[in-house]
């Protein structure tokens, strides 16, 4: 009798860890890390956002571009899957000045969805003046 009960909760196992395979979600910067300074001051940032967890709730993913502590909303891209931008003015960039992206999203649970969030790695951004390497 014991030896059925461990031999169902091993297959239990193995039949649950195929089924889900390896997790992932990943962010990826689409974004130069030197950009040109324009006339207007305003720059885009992108990302794509990659998953295979599918429990994620599509429809309540939020992606953030975070600079100096203020997170910047990004918008899904139009007719492309699974990218986001977003457009900030910049008026003075300081040397060595960082930023990073950040998803947030809820996630089917029982017995109500849970609340997640993935951070990217820390980027830096360079802005260069037009026509110089």
């Amino acid at each position: 009798m014991i030896r059925s009960i461990s031999l169902k909760a091993i297959l239990i196992t193995w039949v649950v860890l195929l089924q889900t395979g390896c997790v992932s979600s990943t962010i990826v910067n689409l974004t130069p890390s030197k950009l040109t300074r324009n006339a207007e001051g305003i720059y885009r940032f992108e990302a794509a956002w990659d998953s295979n967890q599918k429990s994620i709730k599509e429809e309540t993913l939020q992606g953030y571009l975070v600079m100096d502590e203020v997170q910047y909303p990004m918008e899904r891209v139009a007719l492309v899957e699974d990218r986001w931008e977003v457009m900030i003015p910049l008026d003075e960039v300081p040397e060595g000045q960082t930023y990073h992206m950040k998803f947030d999203y809820l996630y089917d649970s029982y017995p109500e969805p849970k609340p997640n969030s993935l951070r990217s790695k820390p980027f830096s951004l360079e802005l260069m003046e037009p026509n110089a390497e």
